[in-house]
């Protein structure tokens, strides 16, 4: 307390000081005036401000009124000097300490009661009005240092202060400056509250501008303040402008917004202005500051028009502050500020010609570019930067700085760009790791600018009768965090706190979307359909929200492409349309015109894609049913070749005498130009160059109607389908390795399509689609474009920025074109113009090269050459994908016109592309796009028809060297076609369980690489000189358990292999059929002759169901696919499952026996009607095949048993059969003998699989596993069901490389083979719904007798299931679905081990499957999880037969455990090393019991089918602890 009274009397005794040295500085005659300086009177006020302040912290826990009074005793002092001396600084620690006293009292207060302190000073006559005044003012800016302490009341008490100063200070016409500067002040804290105070907030600011627009236009020179406050009132007012209404109508001309934005500008670009500023360094960061707010919000609308002179301005602020232009561009170019949002370029050209006025002579410099390169260090991701370089700058980034905004926006820029190189290079599955850290990271800074809320919300679609709901967030509220910051004057959520690092929301959230598309983009060329699709609908709500209509046409834009891959046709097109209409009337907004040609030619493609794809899908004739694909191409065409694309960098001739040199030539300059001789019978031998103009429509009319003698004048000749297939049937295909003539290289370096002429013997393919109608706008694209290695050297060596970005936008030009020739190639050759579609391919190689005498490398290639450089050497590894497309096309289309010798042999009679040449072309394609899962299957399943062709049919005979290995080749090729969407997931799972054990143990090796995982998991090899040696290795390494792999081909695949095969034209439909092992592989392409027609009203009428439907029947039944070829050749499966859910889920009117016998009656029809069905397929699709599935192959050593009786031709044929292992459609191999070869086979398999009739069925199981891989779009039918199959241990698994990687997780120790459970180490979920009480009444009793743990009618919490599946060995669950409500999929997945689980809910084992993603469904998630086996219902089943299928299973798989011996001799592994278990791999396993349970059930097949097993072989063992 003594303490206290003396610290008092110092405190006093300071001040009385300090008034008295103010006293003696003012009284000249005091003879001390000379010893007495402002400054030391200054330190005094701070040092007396300091003791009071400590003082106050001393009594903070007594008496208010004692504080207040020693505060006002304080002030009244300070405000006596202050009143001699005005320069003295306010007492500012005492302001402090009254603010947090404040702070923490309102804590329990309303901040309307919190007192100012200058209510406290006012109450004091000492008092003079300036020291309230500067009082006042001391308060408000301690307000704003100390907002951390209290956001809310410190943000309050702002506006209290402010309004103070307004009302009772600032209201004499001398104080006007200051009156304004508290105007715009209080402007900018109401916008801190949100949209509602926006009218008021611009108020203020008007009052402001109106007042220092009267100043200013009095003194055009004065202070720099004024200006300085004149520009920032301008800024914030056009900002709360745009926030109240964030749509474009903003930006039409004399719009508020614009205006006040051109005031600004020319309010800065006035000289006096600018040197006004050299006065006050802070003045020019601050309005620098707003510059970029305003920079960035017009930039992530597109909008450029006044860039120009915000630029200029931003260059004069820098040179104020003696910037070198190196710092200036750098400090620029890491703050993403020269270009706009989704903008190629990293620089855009407003910029450029703004920095070429004022620094012309650096702009060429290569010098001054790589002076600029070097400050950037590797945020210029160039062309001397690789990839390991821009991640080590990234790591260092995030490990090596301190982890702030900046940073963290560096760093994600750094894999943002990283990302985008990965996919140009095809590299998608290390690209999207990229690409979700760099999403992670502009999250992060996302939440710190933003606040907002969205609302999850349904909407419903009717699609061809189907009703679709689609799910998605609305965004209700999205706006800054204004008070999160006290950086900079106005504070608007501006952040710089890394190497000049200045982030503004806009530019955060640029970032942020652009990262939301990116990873959107990369799901969904993984096939993640249903991540992408969210990441889409969650960016367009956004966009739409804040009106930014470049991210919502793109987001638009990929949803349309999206819904066109699912086949939600009416859904792609609305949204395309909506993309279209958006670009439409944004047009005036947006001012990058090379974006908007870009976006248009991507929608006019997407759109034509649409069109025809739903028009082939419909079963239309493209080129008789759809002209709009054919309009929007023409329309991207053109968009294409528009001037504005050209640079005068790499060809300035062209860049200048383009449209001359389109006009004079219509011939493509490029290396895969095309010279076909024509039938030149009545002239010289020697091919001839036909030069031709652009034609009008009537003059080609014309000139068609003057070549086709007998046509009606101006129809056209068509090939029709019927046509086209007699004409195919009437060909025959000569022996030999089949070439095909490509170009004959002449001198000549401008080629044309029009130059092609095809024999008169050829099939008239002319149709309403005339690739002539493209010619003129196709040869003028080809010919503008350089050669891309000469490009790439040039840019490289040049090292200048323009070289830098005509390099981008040639790469997103050549991107687009590529794209659009190839979806025209595809439209052409649909409507039936093969050879023109074939040369079109070819003629797209120009967009990559370009024959060229100045071309070191290409000046003079042959086509086969070319074609090989796409696959294997493309400078800088760019467009991969897109190359692999172009590959596949030429090599289809080439195929497509084998059964056309003669023409062949004129048109292209110079070139060898033939069979051995497609298949190693084909392959670096398949190497090419490995992560793109789409084309890798269409280019693995056409490797691998050519394989089984090559053995069946001489004119496609390999090369000797693969001659004899076919069968490796096509089982390889074809098993990689399937599944492939999941490597993504895959890799993931893998590269976490890595990360997991190398975070456990640090002596373990790094973790491993892309192409090290994929190669683990036997996918893909990563160069084309490893693919033998991987093929080999790859047999080597499968597992013991038989593979069988099942496709179907379709539409235009199938129809190319009917007419490479000559089969009759009824095919539509081929099954594809693998058998794997280590030791033999077979392939078998089988034809489907038969169609399984739907079945009649009186097996099942799913429509009708008045009977048992009461008022609370369930919805509409939702199939799980949209629609697959399954529909096509077997329509009876979609109405049995559709019938078996009205019948499962209805409720009875009325409860009588009568409708109980009519329920019975329809459930038993059902039943009947799938037994039915599966026989079918087994018959009439598979017929003797149906063996193979069984996992045994017919060889050699059963011959001499079987060959007993048999003729001497029936023997030879025999051993032919028996030594292949390929096939095409068995018949083939007996077309000229008279063997009945169906007999012979079933002979075969059935001497094998031959057993006595007193065998129990038991015995059965004691067969080899076997383990399917289905097609996606074969997956839902009940294979296992199969008559062959029904009896016998089967899996299912959706790729190899699922096996592969459930096989590493359990079966590192060589001593086991498969996964091993024990069955009584079980956790069950049972009723967690409560309403199945029949299912509760017959399990938990046996549960609880079982000792087994578990929940029952209850809903355990995420975390506890999280655990029973980690620790136990068996999962069971018993409910509605697939438990996934309880359990979501995305948790499942985050574990790094799963229980084998039975999931006997309805439809648990389904997959969802929509178009060509990826399907998903409970299964998929827990075999990522690493579940062995999964035990799941594929669709809707009664509680009470399944629930006789599930008590079987258990009791079976118990029986099992209970009975098995402690040692087995057969296999003798129980040894020391595993005493603690018994383990045997030769006892019955999981899946063994499938086909006694299944025969439990009251309905062995509508029930007991449903029930399948997804996993691998999985053991059943006995824990000695359990």
């Amino acid at each position: 307390m003594q303490a206290v009274k003396t610290l008092k009397l110092c405190c006093k005794a300071s001040w009385k000081c300090t008034v008295n040295l103010c006293k003696t500085l003012m009284d000249k005659s005091n003879k001390f005036h000379d010893d007495v300086a402002e400054d030391t009177i200054a330190d005094f006020v701070k040092e007396a401000s300091a003791e009071t302040a400590f003082l106050l912290d001393l009594l903070n826990q007594g008496s208010n009124c004692k504080m207040n009074k020693i505060i006002r005793e304080c002030l009244e002092s300070w405000s006596v000097a202050e009143n001699l001396v005005e320069t003295l600084p306010a007492p500012v620690s005492v302001v402090k300490c009254w603010i947090k006293r404040e702070c923490k009292l309102s804590k329990d207060v309303e901040v309307e009661n919190v007192a100012m302190l200058y209510s406290l000073a006012s109450s004091s006559m000492e008092m003079s009005k300036r020291t309230l005044e500067k009082l006042l003012e001391q308060e408000l800016l301690m307000y704003k240092e100390m907002r951390s302490l209290n956001p809310r009341l410190c943000h309050k008490m702002r506006l209290k202060i402010m309004d103070a100063l307004l009302e009772e200070v600032y209201v004499t016409k001398d104080k006007c400056l200051e009156k304004s500067r508290i105007l715009i002040e209080k402007g900018r804290e109401l916008r801190a509250d949100g949209i509602a105070q926006l009218h008021e907030s611009v108020q203020c600011l008007s009052g402001a501008i109106s007042t220092l627009k009267a100043i200013y236009e009095k003194n055009k020179s004065c202070s720099s303040q004024v200006h300085y406050l004149l520009a920032c009132a301008y800024i914030i007012r056009a900002l709360c402008t745009q926030e109240a209404e964030p749509n474009l109508e903003a930006f039409l001309h004399k719009s508020n917004f614009l205006q006040d934005i051109q005031a600004v500008v020319e309010l800065c670009s006035n000289r006096n202005h600018g040197h006004a500023y050299e006065q006050c360094s802070m003045m020019c960061e601050d309005v620098q500051n707003l510059f970029y707010i305003t920079i960035d919000l017009l930039s992530i609308k597109g909008y450029l028009e006044i860039h120009p002179c915000m630029y200029d301005v931003v260059i004069q602020l820098f040179n104020l502050k003696n910037t070198t232009l190196e710092k200036m561009l750098a400090e620029l170019w890491k703050n993403r500020r020269l270009s706009h949002a989704l903008c190629a370029s990293p620089i855009n050209d407003v910029f450029i010609r703004t920095f070429f006025k004022r620094c012309g002579q650096f702009y060429n410099s290569g010098d001054f570019w790589r002076t600029c390169a070097v400050e950037l260090k590797p945020l210029l991701a160039g062309f001397d930067h690789t990839d390991d370089d821009i991640k080590k700058a990234a790591s260092d980034l995030i490990s090596n700085v301190p982890q702030c905004s900046g940073s963290t926006f560096l760093s994600s820029h750094l894999y943002y760009d990283l990302s985008e190189r990965l996919i140009l290079k095809g590299k998608l599955i290390e690209a999207l790791s990229y690409a979700k850290e760099a999403h992670r990271l502009r999250s992060k800074l996302l939440h710190e600018k933003f606040k907002y809320s969205a609302e999850n919300q349904t909407e419903i679609f009717d699609e061809n009768g189907e009703i679709v709901e689609k799910s998605y967030y609305c965004i209700q509220t999205f706006q800054i965090r204004y008070l999160v910051t006290n950086n900079g004057w106005l504070g608007d959520g501006i952040s710089c706190d890394y190497e000049g690092c200045i982030l503004t929301p806009w530019n955060v959230l640029s970032c942020y979307l652009e990262s939301v598309l990116q990873v959107g983009i990369v799901q969904e060329i993984l096939g993640d359909g249903s991540e992408a699709e969210m990441l889409f609908g969650w960016g367009k709500s956004i966009s739409q929200f804040q009106g930014l209509p470049l991210f919502e046409i793109s987001f638009s834009s990929m949803l349309g492409k999206l819904y066109r891959k699912q086949q939600f046709w009416a859904l792609a097109e609305k949204e395309l349309l909506s993309a279209k209409k958006i670009l439409d009337d944004n047009r005036s907004v947006i001012s990058c015109m090379k974006c908007v040609y870009a976006l248009e030619v991507t929608i006019n493609l997407q759109l034509g894609d649409l069109f025809l794809r739903r028009s082939c899908s419909n079963g239309e004739e493209p080129f008789t049913k759809d002209f709009h694909a054919k309009g929007l191409y023409r329309l991207a065409l053109e968009k294409l070749n528009l001037s504005e694309w050209r640079n005068s960098v790499f060809d300035p001739e062209n860049a200048r005498d383009e449209q001359v040199t389109c006009r004079e030539s219509s011939f493509s300059d490029c290396a895969s130009d095309l010279v076909v001789a024509k039938d030149s019978s009545s002239r010289n031998d020697e091919p001839k160059i036909k030069f031709e103009s652009k034609r009008s429509r009537k003059t080609k009319n014309l000139k068609r109607d003057t070549q086709t003698q007998g046509n009606i004048v101006g129809q056209n000749r068509r090939m029709t389908r019927s046509t086209y297939r007699s004409l195919g049937k009437s060909c025959e295909i000569t022996p030999g390795d089949i070439k095909i003539g490509a170009a004959t290289y002449l001198n000549s370096e401008h080629l044309s399509i029009s130059t092609v002429a095809c024999h008169q013997d050829a099939p008239d393919l002319e149709t309403e689609c005339y690739a002539t109608d493209f010619e003129c706008d196709i040869n003028c694209l080809c010919n503008k474009m350089r050669c891309w290695h000469c490009l790439h050297l040039e840019a490289i060596n040049s090292g200048s920025l323009n070289s830098y970005v005509s390099m981008r936008w040639e790469l997103v030009h050549r991107k687009l074109s590529l794209r659009l020739l190839i979806s025209l190639g595809k439209y052409v050759g649909l409507c039936g113009d093969i050879h023109d579609a074939h040369k079109l391919f070819l003629l797209s190689i120009s967009v990559l090269f370009r024959k060229t005498p100045s071309c070191s490398k290409y000046s003079s290639p042959s086509l086969t050459l070319l074609i090989d450089s796409i696959g294997t050497d493309f400078p800088g590894d760019v467009l991969a994908v897109e190359r692999a497309a172009l590959i596949y096309y030429i090599c289809w289309f080439t195929l497509k016109i084998y059964p056309y010798p003669d023409t062949r042999k004129v048109c292209y009679e110079n070139s060898c592309i033939g069979t051995s040449k497609i298949v190693s072309l084909l392959k670096l394609a398949f190497l090419l796009c490995r992560e793109a899962p789409l084309l890798f299957q269409k280019i693995s399943r056409l490797l691998a028809v050519l394989y089984v062709l090559s053995t069946s049919m001489e004119p496609f005979s390999l090369s000797p060297r693969e001659a004899g290995r076919e069968n490796q080749w096509a089982s390889f090729f074809h098993q990689a076609s399937i599944g492939n969407h999941l490597n993504q997931q895959l890799y993931g799972v893998m590269q976490k369980q890595q990360k997991h054990d190398t975070d456990l143990d640090s002596s373990l090796p790094k973790l491993p690489t892309v192409a090290d995982i994929l190669n683990s998991l036997r996918l893909v090899p990563e160069s084309h000189e490893n693919l033998e040696e991987f093929v080999a290795r790859f047999f080597q390494d499968l597992p013991c358990a038989p593979v069988i792999c099942i496709s179907l081909i379709s539409g235009a695949d199938a129809r190319l292999l009917r007419e490479l095969s000559c089969c009759p034209s009824a095919v539509e439909v081929w099954i594809l059929l693998s058998h794997l092992n280590s030791e033999n592989q077979h392939v078998i392409l089988l034809p489907v002759n038969s169609i399984l027609e739907g079945v009649s009203d009186d097996d099942v009428d799913s429509s009708s169901c008045a009977s048992f439907k009461g008022k609370d029947f369930v919805k509409s039944w939702k199939c799980p696919w949209v629609t697959t070829v399954v529909d096509y050749i077997a329509p009876r499966f979609r109405q049995i499952l559709e019938g078996n859910y009205y019948s499962s889920s209805g409720h009875f009117q009325e409860d009588t026996k009568e409708s109980r016998l009519l329920w019975w009656k329809k459930r038993n029809r059902l039943d009947k009607c799938l037994c039915k069905f599966v026989q079918d397929v087994e018959d009439h699709w598979l017929g003797v095949w149906k063996y193979v599935l069984s996992g045994e192959w017919p060889n050699l050593k059963h011959l001499d048993s079987i060959e007993e009786g048999l003729c001497e031709e029936e023997k030879r044929v025999l051993r032919i059969i028996s030594s292949k292992n390929c096939y095409l459609d068995i018949r083939s191999e007996a077309s000229k003998v008279s063997v009945d070869i169906d007999s012979l086979m079933q002979l075969v398999f059935e001497k094998i699989h031959a057993t006595p009739d007193d065998v129990d069925k038991v015995e059965c199981v004691k067969r080899s596993p076997v383990i399917l891989v289905l097609d996606f779009e074969v997956q839902m039918l009940p294979w296992e069901n199969l008559p062959i199959l029904r009896n016998q241990e089967v899996y299912r698994m959706p790729s190899v490389g699922s096996i592969v990687a459930t096989l590493n997780r359990y079966c590192q120790d060589q001593a086991i083979a498969f996964p091993l459970i024990d069955p009584v180490d079980l956790y069950y979920l049972l009723n967690p719904d409560g309403d199945l009480n029949h299912t509760q009444v017959e399990f938990e009793n046996w549960f609880q007798d079982q000792n087994f743990e578990g929940k029952s009618a209850t809903v355990p919490p995420i975390n506890e299931l999280t655990v029973a599946l980690k620790n136990h060995d068996l999962f069971v669950y018993m409910g509605h679905g697939s438990g996934m409500q309880y359990m979501p999929g995305s948790k499942i997945q985050e574990l790094d081990s799963c229980a084998a689980t039975l999931l006997m809910g309805c439809s648990s084992g389904s997959l969802s499957l929509k178009g060509c993603y990826a399907p998903r469904g409970a299964p998929i998630s827990y075999l990522l999880a690493g579940s062995p086996v999964i035990v799941a219902n594929l669709w809707e089943v009664t509680d009470k037969d399944i629930d006789r299928f599930g008590k079987a299973v258990l009791n079976a798989w118990l029986r099992e455990r209970k009975e098995a011996p402690p040692d087995c001799a057969q296999c003798n592994v129980h040894v020391k090393k595993y005493e603690s278990i018994d383990r045997c791999t030769h006892r019955p396993r999981i899946g063994s019991f499938m086909g006694q349970a299944r025969d439990a059930c009251t309905l062995p097949f509508l029930i007991g089918a449903s029930p399948v097993c997804y996993g691998v072989p999985t053991g059943i063992m006995r824990k000695k602890n359990v």
